[in-house]
């Protein structure tokens, strides 16, 4: 059975790595860059399987002939990738990276400390899922519970978005999460609670080693080790990730967002192919959660305002078709899932008018959401000492980077970011229900979603820890490698 559902797993994880890997473009084709693609392919692949998987089950039902096409498609790409490493035999190619030649000790130091935490993070992953197998609450009432009806359904797997099931089950929630499951499942012809477990497993590694990848292949390798430690020893990583929830996945796609965004700023005119990733990344976000379709219109909202002030309106523009490109085919799929099949939000149905302005003109709601958020935010890591104020501190002694992050993705982050938190707060302020109960079930999972995209975008600021070693050992300035 195990064979059967790593094999299940294993098929999505590889080819969305193929995926990356064929079209990566060959300025950045180093082996440095090999787990930023490992990380960002398994969660790509992990998506888009699972949207592929939902596309069949409208079109043509359940059907064994599915996992034909997926394996036929993984051969495809499997050519592909074998005739680019024909291609580029001959070439020499070191990557585009500038990295310093003192200090490079650190990295050696923080390898060990990333694998502690890494060994960590995986026995308490274990020893939740072991004591939760069925996960937290959410799991067996939202995802998984949708997920068996795709599996076990057949023709009535609509039966899954009834309104008899009341609406604690949200019906109206997307399907990465539960089409990744039901697919694994009907791979196997068996229903396993270790295909969850698994998934969950997948999504908090990649996540972790996506963050680790990024920032080697944009900053240094100390910095990316140093990364992965922190978010490592984030325990609403490991917890939710056991948890079996869809906040973990969407954390992901938030990050793959901004990943895509920063590598294309390195490429400067030949960044399209990124860019249009981003959208990818951007609308997988929205079908993994209705935050997503936050965050897509945050985001876009934002690299308008951002490139529209730093290279004027035409160039914004045009970014914004590019990416709109990526995101057109999740958009249409959840056009279609939201009309066709979902039924209608139960928060916004019991949303009026004249509550919204009566909710939002009163100024102990606003405190209390505010003061709510920021007790969670700082509790994240589980740390001590909150993780946020730590990291200040070592901003403050290390300083700020002397590369310096790209203006235009640096921008565009930081803005989504800050609608996000806007957003999430209002809704919260406006909630037809109860304030505190609703505060206190979900406020500490929605405050995770930005902690490894803001952990990224922070490290891209804050100074790589070589170049500071180096200039306390030595008062040479530090030199870049010659590539």
């Amino acid at each position: 059975m195990m064979p059967a559902l790593a094999l299940a797993l294993s098929i999505p994880v590889i080819g969305g790595c193929l995926l990356l890997y064929t079209f990566w473009p060959r300025e950045r084709a180093s082996r440095g860059d090999l787990p930023l693609i490992l990380a960002l392919g398994a969660g790509l692949g992990l998506g888009l399987s699972s949207a592929g998987f939902f596309v069949w089950l409208v079109g043509f039902g359940a059907s064994k002939a599915y996992f034909v096409v997926e394996v036929m498609g993984l051969a495809a790409l499997l050519g592909l990738m074998v005739r680019r490493v024909r291609s580029e035999a001959t070439t020499d190619s070191q990557g585009a990276l500038d990295r310093p030649t003192r200090g490079q000790f650190v990295s050696r130091l923080l390898g060990p400390g990333f694998a502690v935490s890494l060994i960590a993070a995986l026995v308490t992953f274990g020893y939740r899922s072991a004591t939760y197998p069925h996960g937290g609450w959410d799991a067996p009432t939202i995802w998984n519970l949708r997920a068996r009806f795709l599996f076990r359904g057949a023709d009535h797997w609509r039966d899954a978005f009834s309104d008899l099931l009341g609406t604690w089950t949200h019906a109206d929630y997307p399907l990465l999460v539960p089409g990744a499951v039901a697919r694994a499942w009907s791979f196997i012809a068996s229903e396993p609670q270790a295909a969850p477990i698994m998934l969950g497993l997948l999504f908090t590694l990649a996540t972790a080693f996506l963050l680790w990848g990024a920032l080697t292949s944009l900053r240094s390798r100390a910095q990316g080790l140093l990364a992965g430690i922190v978010l490592l020893c984030c325990n609403s990583l490991i917890y939710e990730g056991a948890n079996q929830y869809a906040d973990v996945p969407l954390a992901f796609f938030m990050l793959a967002t901004f990943v895509a965004l920063a590598l294309a700023g390195t490429l400067e005119e030949r960044g399209s192919g990124f860019v249009a990733l981003a959208g990818l990344t951007a609308g997988l976000a929205a079908w993994t959660k209705n935050e997503g379709l936050l965050f897509v219109l945050a985001l876009f909202i934002a690299q308008l305002l951002v490139i529209a002030h730093l290279r004027g309106w035409k160039q914004a523009v045009r970014r914004q078709s590019i990416m709109l490109l990526g995101l057109a085919p999740m958009l249409l799929l959840i056009i279609g899932f939201k009309w066709g099949v979902a039924p209608a939000n139960d928060l916004l149905a019991s949303l009026q008018p004249a509550d919204i302005i009566d909710r939002l003109t009163n100024p102990w709601r606003l405190w209390f959401v505010l003061q709510s958020f920021g007790e969670r935010f700082l509790a994240l890591s589980g740390w001590l000492a909150a993780a946020p104020l730590v990291l200040l501190i070592y901003l403050l002694v290390v300083g700020w980077s002397e590369k310096g992050a790209e203006r235009e993705s640096l921008g565009t982050m930081l803005v989504t970011l800050g609608l996000v938190l806007a957003a999430y707060l209002s809704v919260y302020v406006v909630t037809p229900y109860d304030l505190a109960w609703h505060v206190d079930t979900s406020m500490y999972r929605l405050a995770f979603h930005g902690w490894p995209s803001l952990l990224f975008v922070y490290f891209l600021i804050v100074r790589i820890p070589e170049a500071a070693v180096a200039e306390i050992t030595s008062a040479q300035p530090v030199r870049p490698a010659a590539s």
